[in-house]
């Protein structure tokens, strides 16, 4: 009835015949409610009046006689009924969900950030630690207390900066809180009521705006601390200095959380190259490595940026494509002469090694290949896109248009993969289990798009390998610009495989153009 009630009136409202089955709970729980109600409330102006309409101008549902006396120079107000049929479909909530979801992961990985600056700036406390126990092994037992001092300020400023963490990681949950509770009502809602479904999700989209505000500006105030210790030189000789042991000097830096992808210009700043060799595929390794692999001679490169190529490993066959399994292992799709999935793990103790682990076999030609969730989507030349598992076995097939899947990837539970029909398109799916279209592009400056990669915001990039460019698209599947191309530089030629990765503390793109892997920064200025 969305009646407030007291305790008495609460009591009498079950045992009535008529309400004895409606939900009634406490103003507290109502508060944190995770399900779509099945009837419309009231007008909060006027009490005896349902909800009637949508003022899309001030984001509020109200009474007819609201619409005609305080929403009367609105431009946009429309009825519930008309909304709910256009904006309340199981499309729309499922792209509400899945960008809730997106919020979701993105409060997650500020939480990951924090936790990985909190334990480094650990690891410098005890670097600085073990150093000053060292000292006072050499110095006279007056430094003792001194020490003392020392550690209960360094102690004291890890404390402080420890708190700092953990208010920021309690904000993160108490955002993933309050936007749980909007997932668990989309996931819970029935289609009975479009018009209760409707306004949950605009009520859901208005708190996900002011969520995304809160986060951006705790994620402008996310910053990696540097600890130094300084004048430790002079501790021996200064015996009866106030501080012997050096004072603590702590430098905190904004850490870049958005690149802007779709107005940053690309600025190259390394080439590797290996010569005879065609590189139909790349993968970043960490901050420095980047491998490659070449089926011109059936191998799988290491390349270093500081020192250039180190070393090889020899595959069961020719090579395509490959993706990153976890930090130090890919998966690589062997074409011929037996088709399978090659497993090259890489080792860094005092030499770097590449190491074939595994060859999964399979009964169907590969091409593009994604890692999820433990098994891989994998692309072929019959028209279908399988999820497989570890043994090579078939969970679920997903139908396309026949002919080669060249470029494949996988960003958010959507599917985006290259297909050589006419000159070229890209597609992009559901992973549904039904391969429901996202959208389709083509463009008359692509032909035979090879690769096709995503940044961390969704972007698209695809290669095209004839046209000797590389076209960026929105999210949404909206041409933006070309990127590169062999206009601009002449060494765009026959571009196959594309990553666009973070390496250091800064995104990059990698191209393999022929034997070179080509690699270019995202320079906002």
């Amino acid at each position: 009835c969305f009646d407030d009630l007291c305790e008495k009136c609460a009591n009498s409202h079950r045992a009535n015949r008529l309400s004895m089955e409606h939900r009634v709970m406490s103003l507290d729980d109502s508060q944190a409610v995770d399900f779509v109600p099945d009837t419309v409330g009231f007008c909060e102006k006027h009490a005896d009046r349902k909800l009637e309409v949508y003022c899309f101008d001030d984001e509020l549902a109200c009474c007819l006689m609201c619409a005609t006396t305080d929403h009367r120079k609105c431009k946009m107000v429309e009825s519930l009924e008309e909304c709910a049929e256009k904006q309340a479909s199981e499309d729309d909530k499922k792209k509400l969900e899945e960008m809730l979801e997106e919020f979701n992961q993105e409060c997650e990985d500020g939480k990951s950030s924090l936790s990985k600056n909190k334990e480094g700036f650990g690891a410098q406390v005890d670097d600085i630690r073990s150093r000053i126990q060292s000292m006072k092994e050499s110095v006279v037992r007056f430094l003792n207390d001194k020490e003392a001092e020392f550690m209960e300020q360094l102690v004291s400023l890890q404390n402080k900066k420890n708190d700092k963490y953990a208010a920021k990681v309690d904000s993160l949950s108490e955002f993933q809180e309050k936007v749980g509770v909007d997932i668990k009502k989309m996931k819970n809602c029935t289609d009975k009521n479009k018009v209760a479904l409707f306004l949950e999700m605009k009520k859901a989209e208005k708190n996900h705006r002011g969520l995304v505000k809160n986060l951006q500006s705790l994620q402008n105030d996310y910053k990696k601390i540097s600890l130094k210790l300084e004048d430790a030189n002079f501790l021996t000789p200064i015996l009866l200095e106030e501080k012997p042991y050096g004072k603590i000097v702590v430098e905190e830096t904004i850490e870049e959380c958005t690149t802007n992808f779709l107005s940053s210009e690309l600025v190259q700043f390394h080439v590797l190259a290996k010569s005879g060799c065609r590189m139909t595929d790349v993968e970043a390794i960490g901050d420095d490595h980047v491998l490659a692999i070449c089926d011109n001679h059936n191998k799988i490169y290491l390349f270093s940026i500081t020192q250039g190529f180190i070393t090889a490993c020899s595959l069961a066959g020719k090579p395509w494509a490959m993706t990153k399994i976890d930090p130090m292992s890919v998966a690589i799709t062997i074409r011929a002469p037996q088709p399978g999935i090659e497993i090259v793990d890489l080792r860094m103790d005092k030499s770097c090694t590449l190491t074939s682990n595994e060859i999964i076999k399979l009964s169907f030609k590969p091409n593009g290949i994604a890692f999820d969730r433990g098994g891989f989507i994998v692309s072929s030349t019959d028209g279908l896109l399988r999820h497989v598992d570890e043994s090579g076995s078939a969970l679920h097939t997903v139908s396309v248009t026949k002919g080669y899947v060249y470029g494949l990837c996988f960003h958010s539970r959507r599917i985006i993969y290259s297909h050589h029909v006419d000159k070229g398109k890209v597609y992009a799916l559901f992973d549904d289990k039904l391969g429901t279209q996202e959208f389709t592009f083509e463009h008359e400056d692509l032909s035979y798009p090879l690769g096709v990669t995503c940044d961390s915001r969704g972007n698209v990039y695809v290669v095209g390998c004839s046209t000797n460019n590389v076209l960026q698209l929105n999210s949404e599947g909206t041409f933006v610009r070309q990127i590169l191309s062999r206009d601009k530089d002449d060494a765009i030629s026959n571009p196959m495989g594309i990553r666009v990765t973070t390496m250091g503390s800064s995104p990059k793109l990698l191209l393999t153009c022929q034997n070179e892997i080509r690699m270019y920064d995202f320079d906002s200025q």
